[in-house]
């Protein structure tokens, strides 16, 4: 993505060989291991989660009328079509394709949490406005 050897290096030394325990009442586990993530209030979570999101949010075909935004840890996508199910097939198409955004979430160890997704349909036809038919995503959400 164009970062600088020498930031990627140093961020590598930052990131490893992070350890917390937690602390519940008068409970505290053992130190384990930090896999992933940054430190929670790190000034850098900004420009990393840029960074970090860039592969799914470039994943959008805009020739096919998809178009990803992001701003940390949230990413919109916006399709176009002339039905709701052409828009609902293109939502399908960037979750399930080789390279889309179900592949990056296992790639990435960053899950979806399927029950906070937004769908919003719209229409040209503003006097016909309703909600338009649900979208069924291929883990049956």
């Amino acid at each position: 993505r164009g970062v600088p050897p020498e930031y990627v290096d140093w961020l590598r030394v930052k990131l490893s060989g992070r350890k917390t325990r937690l602390k519940f009442d008068d409970y505290i586990t053992d130190l384990f291991d930090i896999d992933n993530g940054i430190d929670q209030g790190c000034p850098l979570s900004v420009i990393l989660y840029a960074f970090y999101n860039s592969e799914l949010i470039d994943s959008a075909d805009r020739k096919a009328g998809e178009c990803a935004v992001g701003s940390m840890d949230d990413v919109a996508l916006v399709t176009t079509g002339k039905t709701y199910e052409v828009c609902h097939a293109k939502v399908r198409r960037f979750m399930d394709r080789e390279g889309g955004a179900q592949d990056w979430s296992r790639s990435h160890n960053s899950a979806f949490s399927l029950d906070k997704f937004g769908l919003l349909n719209c229409k040209a036809q503003p006097k016909r406005i309703g909600l338009g038919p649900p979208l069924q995503l291929s883990d049956g959400t």
